[in-house]
């Protein structure tokens, strides 16, 4: 039935906002002042906006639109940018780090001459497909020759010599020239491009070629077969690129104008050193070069076997390499990623205990590599929070060369009661119901905790009228205090007839002024009382209720009316303020066990909003309650209060059942 909880945090959320409350916040909540309040991620207590927690107290993140400051590159959360957006495609991608080419994301907010403009971007180090690792979209005619198209796909490729010179053995089209294209090639005395044998031209060759005669359509003719000399026997020049090794000239030629395959460009066979990288082979075929840089310097990037250098190749590498004797061996005077061994670089040695490369004296192996130990003098980071080089466990440092904590099962002896860090004892579990707490102070009454087997309750505050007394024993009928909101009342004896029953129900007063009492709800504090004669306004249907009895509001009505299953039609509780004008009562409408939403839908009026619908409908029954019992003290400390602003003036914005004149919805 305690539907009206979350009204209620909306109330008092509302009341803190208009004038006449008198519960107010002591400390006015402020982002900047180092103290975590409500609606704040984070207080750092500063107004930088670019460290982990912003000038608006929230926690820094990628996508804020704030670049944080205070982190280097290799730190997580490191921010090179922040544009606050969930654009991938432009300067700052989605993961806070400035696009550049190769990053796999093409940018979209530049026009095709801006600096840093991408086509694409396939986030490979490839030339061969169709981005370019320039972020420049292949083209034929570019140099590069795309392999991930198969012939007949748009845009594949054949070769590609980045030339615009159509009479080498790569075609402008990217296609492999070929007797019959129409234009003159390596190796052709002439190109018709038709297949006509009986033509002029016939199989790239002049049909007068081989008469020793220079005719027209021939460049050369020696008159012979052979292919070798400086004619072709197609009557075409010899030239490096004809597929034809001209003798005393050329050492091969494969026709083609790739560069890095087993033939140069120049008709030479390709060899390491000459400046040329190979890519025609794998690493397991032999020839395959990493590198050629066409130098004999062993002491470079680029060895003299047209390999790249490395750590361990038995050569050492200039300005890289302090030493490389060709092993894998980390315990012989040169290390494996060819260093001088040495105490600090890492590796165990000789005598070395340990080794591990630095010049913290506070991590498990020491600046002259020796362990670290509990009892060293040095606090071992991370595993030693204190070392006092001693064997006393009941002071600040544990054996263990640990903090002495509440919870470490052992109880200081080196601190007096009342001091800093006391404890009455130490049992080293997480139990609150025990002798021992959490806190490391002995258990007691009123602590707040319920002591296993000696209490059956303790719930910490002073109050006798709850459901746990200040002895820790469980209220119960009879005890002699007036358990709130379950209890009308508790004399304390068994007496049943004396006004307060055994059951501790008080006895039921009457309704006032002539009116009849229609019924009781089954906990005895709230009837309906009505007027026979249907004679009392609407506005003034509170005196009917009894001596000290009031309207109901909605708070005290949904805590209560569990178990009235009694339908009385419409009847009618606490008047409140409409948000235009005029009043309206909290209206119950059919079976008294249903929770109502709160309301004010039955017409009315009040000195503080009067209306003409306050005397009009005189045929209502009023819907009275006995008072909650701390409405009045000034306090808003039960359910069934909005507000208590401890007066007893109607007129104000708190009326006297702890409701707000003002109903909200209203």
């Amino acid at each position: 039935m305690l539907k009206a909880v979350p009204l209620i945090i909306a109330f008092g959320l509302l009341i803190a906002a208009c004038g006449d409350q008198v519960v107010v916040r002591e400390t006015q909540a402020a982002c900047g002042n180092g103290s975590l309040e409500a609606a704040e991620q984070c207080d750092d207590g500063n107004v930088e906006n670019t460290d982990s927690c912003t000038a608006g107290c929230m926690v820094a993140a990628c996508g804020d639109g704030v670049m944080r400051s205070d982190l280097d590159i290799n730190t997580e959360g490191y921010e090179a940018c922040d544009d606050g957006n969930e654009d991938d495609n432009d300067g700052c991608t989605n993961a806070c780090v400035q696009a550049v080419c190769g990053d796999g994301i093409t940018r979209l907010d530049l026009s095709e001459g801006q600096p840093a403009y991408e086509a694409c971007d396939d986030g490979n180090d490839r030339n061969d497909d169709g981005c370019l690792t320039d972020c420049v979209l292949a083209r034929c005619g570019d140099g590069e020759l795309r392999v991930d198209l198969e012939l007949g796909e748009n845009g594949y490729e054949a070769c590609d010599d980045g030339n615009t010179d159509d009479t080498d053995a790569c075609r402008n089209d990217c296609s492999e020239a070929r007797c019959g294209d129409g234009i003159l090639g390596p190796g052709e005395g002439c190109d018709d491009g038709n297949e006509d044998p009986t033509d002029d031209c016939a199989n790239c060759q002049p049909a007068t070629c081989g008469d020793r005669i220079v005719q027209d359509g021939e460049a050369c003719d020696d008159g012979n077969s052979d292919d070798t000399d400086g004619c072709l026997s197609s009557c075409a020049p010899a030239r490096c690129g004809d597929g034809v090794v001209r003798d005393g000239h050329e050492e091969c030629d494969d026709g083609n104008m790739n560069q890095r395959d087993a033939c140069t460009a120049a008709c030479e066979p390709a060899r390491c050193g000459d400046g040329i990288l190979r890519t025609d082979l794998t690493p397991e075929q032999e020839g395959y070069e990493g590198c050629d840089d066409g130098n004999l310097d062993e002491t470079d990037v680029c060895l003299n076997n047209c390999q790249i250098a490395r750590c361990g190749d038995g050569h050492i590498w200039a300005g890289r390499e302090a030493c490389d004797d060709g092993n894998m061996d980390d315990r012989d005077g040169c290390t494996q990623d060819c260093l001088v061994a040495r105490c600090g670089d890492g590796i165990v040695q000789g005598e070395e205990a340990c080794d591990d490369g630095n010049q913290l004296q506070t991590d498990a192996c020491l600046n002259d590599c020796t362990a670290a130990r509990c009892g060293d003098g040095i606090i071992h980071d991370g595993v030693e929070v204190c070392d006092d080089n001693n064997q006393i466990a009941e002071d600040a440092c544990t054996n263990a060369c640990q903090l002495a904590r509440c919870g470490d099962g052992v109880t200081r002896t080196d601190i007096a009661q009342g001091q800093a860090g006391y404890e009455a004892c130490d049992d080293g579990n997480q139990l609150q119901t025990d002798a021992c707490l959490n806190s490391c102070a002995a258990a007691q009454c009123g602590d707040g905790h319920i002591q296993a087997g000696i209490e059956a309750c303790d719930d910490a505050n002073g109050l006798q009228t709850d459901a746990c007394l200040n002895d820790c024993t469980a209220a119960r009928c009879g005890d002699g205090h007036v358990h709130a909101g379950v209890e009308g009342c508790d004399d304390g004896n068994q007496i049943d007839n004396d006004g307060c029953s055994n059951t501790c129900i008080a006895a039921i007063p009457t309704c006032q002024n002539g009116a009849t009492q229609r019924a009781v709800s089954p906990g005895g504090d709230m009837m309906v009382c009505d007027d026979p004669n249907n004679q009392t306004c609407e506005q003034d249907v509170e005196r009917l209720c009894p001596v000290g009895w009031g309207l109901c509001n909605y708070m005290q009505y949904t805590r209560r009316n569990d178990g009235w299953n009694l339908n009385l039609g419409v009847v009618v509780g606490e008047i409140h303020c409409r948000s235009g004008s005029g009043a309206g009562h909290f209206t119950v409408h059919g079976n008294l066990n249903n929770d109502e939403n709160f309301n004010c839908h039955y017409g009315s009026s009040r000195p503080s909003c009067t209306s003409g619908y306050g005397c009009n409908e005189r045929q209502v029954g009023a819907l009275c309650c006995r008072p909650t019992p701390t409405c009045g003290n000034g306090q808003v400390d039960h359910p069934e209060e909005r507000c208590d602003d401890g007066n007893n003036n109607e007129n104000d914005n708190c009326l006297n059942s702890c409701d707000t004149r003002m109903g909200q919805g209203c």
